[in-house]
């Protein structure tokens, strides 16, 4: 019994887990802190947090490429990371340094020209606002090269660091920013500092490691064809999973008044907070099965222990938040603003339950290769702007189509698992 214990505690989802975990719990540790500032503490008012956290949505809804392409980084830099070809890992750091650099100038162009767009649909009157939130999503693009190479690697220490160093930036100079009474427009600043920052120590780092200038790239198609071949596919499915998990903060900006919003807003925040800390386990899980399928290893097991540990840790967050909702609002929002929002913290929970499960099937699928599920991931996405743009009467609704869409996620993904997957 001993020795089974031990056995799974040293398998790489467990071990490599608990040292991202750490990382990721202290990071979502001063990432509480600020936002415990900014809305439990009320260093913004209700209506701006609501106006803060639709910001950032829209950060974390066009980071959609960020998460993508680390993704599909990730996955190359397994594949060659467990042949040892570093010949092949330095081709792709220096190949896919000239894709992303390419790539964000197109996005700049497009995002600055939808800047009058964004600025109507979130009802925002300050326009430096939406450019500090684009410069965060170029620099964000950027990032991902080095830390897909970094994933893929398996380098759990360094992300930790990395994660963990973010927020602490944030916190700093976003309290400096508000002191100096620069409120919203400070706090942006400081958002995007607390990413220009790592992404220059760890860019330094990557190109350093592979001296990428002495690497003769002629042997580089293979590379190029691959990327092609799995990108575009890779990327609208991680788009779906992404744009179902910040999308709903940005509708809710858009449907409702300025301080619905804003509870909205700090429900989604509590809500989540279940799926970051299951978050570490799809960190490692994606560059191991990645691994795992390189080597033509069996990819069952790791699935169900995945599978396991989310469906556990995710359940028993949401008993909490059914039975103990005032100790959860006291914990993360305990001004008297936001005590409206105790009914609303199991329902959520649940949506938040099912939609991490579903996350972890995309995930196990996206990393053999399977990423035909895109066209299930945008279907999704179709359907949720279809029902919010009828059922928008109360948050009720806005919960109650969330779940709907996650469990019909859920159920489409295991039945291409079921077809696809096991192959």
């Amino acid at each position: 019994m001993k020795h089974k214990i031990k056995r799974a505690l040293s398998h790489p989802l467990i071990s490599g887990s608990s040292i991202v975990l750490v990382g990721s719990f202290l990071a979502n540790i001063f990432n509480y802190i600020f936002n415990l500032l900014l809305g439990g503490r009320q260093l913004l008012s209700v209506s701006d947090y609501g106006l803060y956290m639709a910001l950032t949505s829209i950060f974390g809804l066009f980071a959609t490429f960020s998460i993508a392409f680390s993704g599909i980084f990730a996955k190359f830099s397994a594949k060659y990371y467990a042949a040892g070809d570093l010949k092949a890992s330095g081709i792709l750091v220096k190949e896919g340094f000239k894709f992303i650099c390419v790539f964000s100038l197109v996005v700049l162009v497009i995002l600055s020209f939808l800047i009058p767009v964004l600025l109507s649909f979130l009802h925002i009157n300050d326009y430096k606002l939406v450019v500090l939130v684009i410069l965060s999503i170029i620099t964000s693009i950027l990032s991902s090269l080095p830390l897909g190479v970094l994933q893929g690697e398996m380098r759990f220490y360094l992300l930790t660091f990395i994660t963990g160093i973010s927020p602490i930036i944030k916190i700093i100079l976003g309290v400096l920013m508000i002191i100096l009474g620069l409120k919203i427009f400070g706090v942006m600043i400081a958002i995007f500092l607390s990413i220009i920052i790592p992404y220059i120590f760890i860019t330094y780092y990557i190109f350093n490691k592979y001296k990428i200038s002495n690497l003769n790239t002629v042997n580089a198609g293979f590379f190029l064809k691959e990327l092609k071949d799995y990108s575009l596919k890779f990327f609208l499915a991680s788009f779906g999973m992404i744009f179902i998990s910040y999308a709903d903060i940005i509708l809710v900006r858009h449907f409702f008044d300025p301080v619905s919003s804003g509870h909205y807003a700090a429900l989604s925040l509590m809500g989540k907070v279940i799926f970051y800390i299951t978050s570490p386990i799809y960190m490692v899980f994606f560059p191991l099965v990645a691994q795992k399928k390189e080597k033509k290893e069996k990819l069952f097991n790791t699935l169900i222990l995945a599978v396991a540990i989310v469906f556990l840790v995710s359940s028993g967050m949401s008993f909490v938040y059914f039975l103990f909702p005032g100790i959860i609002l006291k914990i993360f929002f305990p001004a008297k603003d936001y005590l409206i929002l105790s009914s609303f913290l199991g329902p959520f929970s649940l949506y938040i339950l099912v939609f991490s499960m579903a996350n972890l099937f995309c995930s196990f699928l996206l990393s053999i290769g399977k990423t035909g599920i895109y066209k299930i991931n945008l279907f999704a996405i179709g359907f949720l702007i279809f029902l919010v743009s009828f059922f928008h009467q109360s948050l009720y609704q806005i919960i109650g189509v969330l779940f709907f869409i996650s469990f019909l996620l859920l159920l489409m993904l295991l039945v291409y698992y079921y077809y696809h997957g096991r192959d």
